[in-house]
């Protein structure tokens, strides 16, 4: 598609945009006309695109109950459909400048479908003004681009403006506000990196040296402080990782001083420290749940790994096993391990723990025999309340069957007939033998599964006993 084609399509695109976003439904409308700005109206309708209409407003409002009309009500709408309108073209123009659009496309939002349908009247000024302001920050943003990304200014300046020449109208204050910006940037973000990376601000009089003679600008100031901002995190970080590789400080200062890198020696312990306390507590931690108190066999690892023990090395393993340990060693964990049948190292638990420990997890192995149990009650009477159902309801059929054939006059008494009927009275002997002895399995079935739950209620009420 033509370059021309797409500008007039994106064009046509923003105007309805512009004209629909603002479409006002009759709920909004009516809440306008009962809270009585008349410039909120007028600004309104202006900024929707529609033609100034306040006779058509105010015969709609007078139509609402609670509507508030006042004598200068035209004045103010006439004053908000103006800036509406003025609203709506300079959003165009600055919309159109934003995207690299010249000032000529008024001309095709002028004669646009939307703008003649809405029967919304021009306003060249207001998209002119708009349009400045658009194409402003179009230049800066451009600038800003060409400054953060390391480019000298003159000749980029000499380059943008010929190729604006072509279609734009170029900004040159608002070009160079923008690169004096990203220019900052260029110089923040190599100072950003050159810590993080451990490099020595000395490294700013090549990269000066360099950009100078590409005609770039130096923003020496916005080098440093960044550099000096980061230079702390890069201590604090080597820090953490010295602690866990077997590096100190004595031999991070050597490779420092032949950098020419200053040092940030209390940042660095500090962070140092922090991660090696995080490291032993975690390790009590791990290791306190079920596990033996095993801090030198945690020391020996730690040796062979290269990471190192600090002061409270002991003091903080200790008290974070100590927290777990007694997390894992009460009645309501060995319960829970011994109705799953888990296995339990009571061995980790203090000495006057392990007794009322084993009784418990025993209880908890006791209760879960206890739960099958009343759940397979649970399952029969569920089968015998289900079997029970169907024996009723068959006997309901063979009692009305005898009825049924009483009432048939037209049915000769034959022997026939009589011996169907005593196969009906056998069954329906058989049956009721039948429905009782159900009735006294149900009844057992459920004096077990009551039984059961005593059982496992008193088990769980004598949990803490003894």
């Amino acid at each position: 598609m033509p370059i021309s084609a797409r500008r007039a399509i994106s064009l046509l695109a923003v105007t309805a945009c512009l004209l629909l976003s603002a479409c006002q439904t009759t709920k909004q409308r009516i809440a306008d006309c009962k809270a009585g700005d008349w410039t909120v109206i007028g600004h309104k309708d202006g900024l929707q695109g529609e033609p100034q209409n306040f006779d058509t407003r105010k015969d709609f409002c007078d139509k609402q109950d609670g509507s508030k009309p006042t004598p200068d009500a035209a004045a103010h709408y006439l004053a908000g459909w103006a800036q509406g309108n003025w609203d709506l073209w300079s959003e165009l123009g600055r919309a159109d400048a934003r995207k690299a659009l010249p000032a000529l496309q008024f001309e095709q939002h002028a004669a646009s479908a939307a703008i003649k349908k809405e029967g919304t009247p021009l306003n060249r000024p207001a998209y002119e003004a708009g349009w400045l302001v658009g194409n402003g920050e179009y230049w800066s943003d451009i600038g800003k681009r060409d400054g953060t990304e390391g480019k000298p200014l003159g000749q980029q300046e000499t380059a943008r403006a010929d190729a604006a020449a072509r279609a734009l109208r170029f900004d040159a204050p608002a070009y160079q506000a923008g690169w004096q910006t990203g220019n900052r940037t260029f110089w923040q973000d190599a100072g950003f990196s050159d810590a993080r990376n451990g490099l020595p601000d000395s490294e700013l009089k090549g990269r000066a040296a360099q950009a100078r003679a590409a005609g770039v600008q130096v923003a020496e100031d916005a080098y440093r402080a960044a550099w000096n901002a980061e230079i702390v995190n890069y201590w604090k970080n080597l820090g953490a990782q010295d602690a866990m590789a077997g590096k100190d400080l004595a031999m991070r200062r050597a490779e420092a001083k032949q950098k020419g890198l200053r040092i940030f020696e209390a940042e660095y312990r500090q962070a140092w420290e922090d991660r090696l306390a995080a490291y032993w507590s975690k390790a009590g931690h791990d290791d306190g749940y079920g596990k033996p108190f095993q801090l030198d066999e945690r020391l020996a690892q730690a040796k062979r790994e290269g990471i190192f023990t600090i002061a409270r090395t002991r003091e903080l393993y200790t008290a974070a096993w100590d927290a777990e340990n007694a997390k894992y060693c009460v009645a309501e964990n060995a319960f829970e391990l011994g109705r799953r049948s888990a296995t339990m190292a009571i061995e980790v638990c203090q000495i006057p723990q392990r007794e009322q420990l084993k009784r418990v997890y025993v209880r908890g192995q006791e209760f879960e025999a206890l739960a099958l149990r009343h759940a397979r009650a649970v399952a029969d009477i569920n089968e015998l309340s289900e079997r029970l159902r169907d024996a009723y309801n068959r006997l309901g059929r063979l009692e009305r069957e005898p009825r049924a054939s009483q009432d048939s006059k037209d049915k000769a008494a034959n022997e026939e007939a009589a011996k169907q009927e005593r196969r009906r009275g056998q069954e329906r002997r058989e049956l009721i033998d039948y429905i009782r002895r159900l009735e006294r399995q149900l009844d057992d079935a459920r004096r077990w599964a009551d039984r059961y739950e005593q059982q496992m209620l008193q088990l769980r009420r004598d949990l803490f006993r003894n």
